[in-house]
This record gives C-alpha cells, structure tokens and sequence, in this order.
C-alpha cells in the first residue's frame, strides 16, 4: 500500500499539499456554513413572522376546516429555498466525523431546534417587527416586495384595526383605509370581550355582503401599518 501511494504520488496524480491549504481550506468552509446556517436563520424567522401576519400561523389551531388556509399562507418559495440550503450545509460539513457518522434526519432536526429556540428568543426583542415596520415605510427594492406578498393575509383571512365595537360586530379598517362591518358567529362573539378599539386583528371567514365580512374567529396581532 505504500509502495502503491508513493508511486502515485511521483506520477504526479496526486497534488501535495501544504498544511496551511487544509487548514485555509477549513476555515474557509466553516466560513461558508457560519452564513448559510445564519441565512436559513434568517429565511426560517422571516416565514413564521409571515405566518403570523397572513392568518396561516393561526389557521393550524382552528382545525381541519382552516388547514387549506394555512397551506395557502405558506411560503413555498422560501420554503425550498430555506431546505435547498440545509442540504448544502449539509453536503459541506458531512466531510467532518461528527456529521459524516449521523444521519441527515438528525442534522435537520437539530437546525430545527436550534433555529426554533433562536426565533423565540428573537421574537421577544420584537426584530421582526422593526424590520416589517422599516420596510413597509420605505420602499427597498425587492426585499418591499418579498414582505408585502409573504406578509398579505391569505384567502379566507381579513387583517385590519378596529375602529369601534358593538355587542356583536365590530367596524375594521384595513390597510387602505377602508372600512368593513364584522358579524361573529355566535361561537366566537366571546372573543369580542377580549378586544378593545385599535387592535390589531386577524379575521377568519367570508364576505357576506358589500362591506361586511362573517366572521368564524378573531385573532390579535401586533401589526405596524
């Protein structure tokens, strides 16, 4: 075997190396994996922020009735886009022992996990917000665009600020400045005691008239307009 790596070594098919190309190599590598890791961060914070804000985030606990809702909210762009970069990240650190020996359903439930708690702990600085509140006011060339339609509340979802409250309805604005009256169905007119005027809100149902929307649940958000 020795004998059989020297002679390949002197027919020149195999380059020597000095230590510093490995170790630039490396560290060049760790480089790479720092940013892609950081912007499948980036990607997985900005679609729970955008679920949050389109109804799809909500949708899921209102059951079967409300999923298609959801699948619609989702961002599947990103989406593909945000695995896509797993599996690089993966195809890149897989050359180290500690990754080659585990299985890729480990590696990606680990991102997960990490990326969930570090979305949580981001949450509660309010980042999201900022940048949705920066953006909306100034327009950015593409990074406008990817907020306003990510964002845009999904089929079946109304989003605005209430105006007034009665006993059973309520009077929304919605971004534009319209002006919409909000019937509840009887099951959900308990939540009307938990809202005030000028909340935020999210409405679940159907247009039922000219301005007037039938509504099945109410969800608060915060929201910059």
């Amino acid at each position: 075997m020795k004998e059989t790596v020297i002679d390949t070594i002197k027919s020149r098919e195999i380059k020597m190396h000095t230590r510093g190309y490995f170790v630039a190599r490396a560290i060049f590598l760790i480089i790479i994996a720092v940013v892609l890791f950081l912007f499948i961060f980036i990607l997985t914070t900005f679609m729970i922020f955008a679920l949050r804000l389109n109804g799809g985030f909500y949708a899921v606990g209102l059951g079967p009735s409300e999923w298609l809702v959801f699948l619609n909210a989702l961002p599947w762009s990103l989406m593909l886009l945000s695995i896509a970069l797993i599996l690089i990240l993966w195809i890149l650190l897989r050359r180290y022992a500690v990754v080659y020996h585990q299985p890729f359903l480990y590696i990606l439930l680990f991102l997960i996990v990490v990326m969930s708690l570090a979305y949580f702990s981001f949450s509660v600085n309010g980042i999201n917000n900022q940048v949705f509140h920066y953006v909306s006011q100034n327009q950015i060339p593409l990074i406008s665009s990817v907020y306003q339609f990510e964002t845009a509340p999904a089929s079946g979802v109304y989003r605005g600020q209430i105006l007034l409250i009665t006993t059973s309805s309520f009077i929304l604005a919605n971004g534009l400045g319209q002006t919409s009256t909000v019937l509840l169905l009887p099951r959900a007119l308990w939540e009307l005691g938990a809202l005030r005027s000028g909340d935020y809100v999210l409405i679940f149902g159907h247009a039922a008239a000219t301005d007037t929307i039938q509504g099945s649940d109410v969800e608060r958000i915060q929201y910059y307009e």
